[in-house]
């Protein structure tokens, strides 16, 4: 009888370390994160004849707060965090400035419209710079903030044509990260049309 209680008590251990080597050698788990896109365009501003005008859209300006593709909120003032398992497939900059320049050659009113850093003489030049881009937390919810500053500019002669700065405010449907995917597709539509508004009436007006 001693000799079986031995007997089990190895074979205790002995399962004990086969189950401790597996969890040891098996693949670590890794958190999946999520990527999201930009890509809501606004429905065309206006169909004018092309002109032959061309125009340059380059990448906003901004801090490294928003230069990054990590997904930025903010739940009290002067403070900005990060969502861990969330994040954009690119960085706002370079979301905002591709759809913008496809937003304005669907005008049709522009010969091209072309994005930096692509070389080449150009008409007027478009610059932004990127303030704000964040989901912005409250009591009430929570709503994506855009704040984006634009010049419209002559490179012949170094002239600033025209500058506006620009504050879109959107309801996020929830107080998810998805939620402000989607408010930021929709702030996104609707900053875009109203910098091609800007931009046809500033230019068109000279």
């Amino acid at each position: 009888m001693y000799f079986n209680v031995i007997r089990n008590r190895i074979l205790v251990i002995a399962i004990l370390f086969l189950l401790s080597a597996c969890s040891v050698f098996s693949p670590v788990k890794t958190e999946q994160t999520t990527s999201y896109v930009l890509n809501t365009l606004p429905s065309p501003v206006t169909k004018k004849p092309t002109h032959k005008i061309t125009l340059m859209v380059t990448q906003p300006a901004t801090s490294q707060i928003y230069n990054t593709t990590q997904m930025a909120y903010t739940m009290q003032p002067y403070q900005v965090a990060y969502f861990a398992k969330s994040r954009w497939a690119d960085t706002p900059p370079q979301m905002l400035q591709s759809l913008l320049a496809e937003a304005l050659q669907n005008t049709h009113y522009f010969y091209a419209v072309g994005v930096s850093p692509v070389l080449g003489q150009y008409d007027y030049v478009l610059n932004m710079q990127l303030v704000q881009f964040v989901q912005r937390f409250s009591g009430r919810g929570s709503e994506v903030l855009i704040t984006l500053r634009t010049q419209i500019s002559k490179p012949a002669d170094n002239q600033v044509i025209a500058a506006k700065q620009f504050v879109i405010v959107e309801p996020a449907p929830a107080n998810t990260p998805y939620g402000g995917v989607v408010a930021a597709n929709k702030a996104t539509a609707r900053l875009l049309m109203q910098i091609t508004r800007f931009c046809l009436q500033e230019i068109d007006s000279l």
